[in-house]
């Protein structure tokens, strides 16, 4: 490859310094090249009125790789299709939503409880038993205060109240619930040595204060998309770690805010923090890449904006198994074919986790019943045609048979 065909590939893959490095054949100077890269996407930058603590704006580089998946966004998250989802769906698909982000957010910070406990603490309104289970009903509280603020002005008092609400009862100076730290901190690794620190505690109303007027500035001129706003809302507060705790969920939250703001419904049926508690590394190194490669943060707007478009993926499956789950419940009504709670819940897991099939042992396990039980309930769904019965060995496995009930 020549080397302007080397210098295209390397900015169309928007690459770090350290990635062009493993890729760069021997005859070229890898100072020399990353110079010149800088150098070019530099000329094409979009500064930023958002500085970092040295007075340095920040920056971004609007590729046409960031243009396509933002224009993919748009036509797929604004789609028709979101407008006709039946209430009842809606409803289920929004409160899902809102304790997958809840559960997930508190996994990214290393605070722990298990999917099925989310769901219990907030469906059957249970008391936390401790500071993990806290932090979730706070994220839920907050997720929700969201979706019924949605037309609040952004502002520092918005940013205040959200953040109290989040970290409400769980921090150990309950009083900076809601309030900017007066004081400097580091972020440090496990090994106690310092990876991080944020922006000074003096400098931290101005920034925030910047911020909240970057982001009211509307005109047609300065015209930045949404989807880039959003995402670098969520990195600046990040950056900027204007409290003692509760930063990142913060920041995640009035991602999530802006958007509903600006009119991108389709984010109420999903959660951001679960794609990113998959991958946590990818988030900590798109955040890094900013800082170490000269406030460049094209690197984190084409990681969200990937991450956008997986959520986008989930949703539109979502939306489809809820839809089944509908229909067949619907067919059996019609058809007056009697399911105890069991077998309808059966239908839905196998559904919603994309099962084929299922054992009468895995059914003892899922509904904690006999195994004459789970025989007797798993051959009559193989009688009403909702399963196919076959042997396995000493035992059968029945495999899904829906298609019937979907016509």
């Amino acid at each position: 490859m020549d080397r302007a065909g080397l210098y295209k590939s390397f900015q169309d893959r928007y690459l770090n310094k350290i990635e062009i490095g493993f890729r760069l054949p021997g005859a070229f100077s890898l100072p020399e090249v990353w110079q010149e890269i800088q150098n070019e996407r530099r000329s094409k930058a979009e500064p930023l009125a958002l500085q970092d603590e040295k007075g340095r704006n920040f920056w971004y580089v609007n590729t046409k790789p960031l243009q396509a998946k933002l224009h993919q966004i748009d036509s797929r998250g604004k789609d028709s299709l979101y407008s006709y989802i039946k209430p009842e769906i809606e409803n289920e698909l929004v409160f899902d939503s809102i304790i997958e982000e809840a559960w997930a957010s508190n996994i990214i910070e290393g605070a722990f409880t298990t999917h099925k406990r989310a769901q219990e603490l907030v469906r059957r309104n249970l008391t936390p038993k401790d500071k993990n289970e806290l932090m979730m009903k706070n994220n839920h509280q907050a997720m929700t205060f969201i979706i019924e603020n949605r037309e609040s002005d952004f502002s520092i008092d918005f940013i205040l109240n959200l953040h109290h609400i989040i970290t409400q009862d769980t921090l150990e100076d309950p009083e900076y619930a809601g309030k900017l730290r007066d004081d400097d901190v580091f972020i440090r690794d496990k090994a106690n040595t310092v990876i991080f620190k944020p922006m000074a505690a003096e400098k931290i109303e101005k920034s925030l204060n910047n911020l909240i007027t970057w982001v009211n500035t509307q005109s047609e001129e300065d015209f930045i998309h949404p989807i880039v706003k959003a995402s670098i809302i969520h990195f600046f507060l990040v950056y900027v770690h204007p409290f003692f705790d509760g930063n990142g969920r913060t920041a995640r939250a009035l991602f999530y805010f802006y958007l509903l703001k600006e009119r991108y419904d389709f984010f109420k049926y999903f959660s951001i923090s679960a794609l990113i508690a998959k991958q946590k590394e990818k988030y900590y190194k798109a955040i890094k890449e900013v800082e170490d490669y000269d406030n460049d943060l094209t690197y984190f707007l084409l990681y969200s904006a990937d991450i956008v478009m997986k959520s986008i993926d989930e949703i539109l499956d979502k939306i489809i198994k809820k839809y089944m789950s509908d229909r067949i419940s619907k067919s059996l009504d019609l058809r007056g074919v009697y399911l105890n709670k069991r077998q309808y819940k059966l239908i839905k897991i196998l559904i919603d986790q994309d099962h084929k099939s299922i054992t009468t042992r895995r059914y003892q396990k899922i509904f904690k019943v006999s195994y004459g039980t789970a025989r007797s309930d798993l051959n009559e769904l193989s009688e009403k045609g909702l399963l196919q019965k076959r042997k396995l060995g000493k035992g059968f496995l029945y495999y899904t048979n829906f298609d019937s009930y979907l016509t």
